[in-house]
């Protein structure tokens, strides 16, 4: 398999998960395909760029597992304070 293809299947992966997130109206759904987006860009950090740039990958996976956790903590507030996951239906945010 050479970088072409390496490069194109991350273009796909994140043109994918792109539009799975401008798409759902779920909270969960589209945290999953931020998720996916980062992962994406870690294949392509991994797969074309030098061995610097896996331990640059390695960073983003950690930052990713972080965000992970911070993105689901708002989702459950979230959907306590309006008892819905749907994006649409959050209409104001007050403190």
């Amino acid at each position: 398999m050479t970088q072409y293809h390496l490069a194109a299947i991350c273009f796909t992966l994140f043109s994918l998960a792109t539009a799975g997130f401008l798409t759902s109206g779920s909270l969960v759904r589209m945290l999953m395909f931020l998720e996916l987006m980062l992962n994406a860009a870690n294949i392509a950090f991994v797969a074309l760029g030098s061995p610097a740039s896996q331990a640059y990958a390695l960073m983003l996976f950690a930052i990713a597992a972080a965000e992970a956790g911070v993105g689901l903590a708002l989702i459950i507030a979230l959907a306590s304070t309006f008892k819905t996951l749907e994006a649409g239906n959050i209409k104001e945010l007050k403190g």
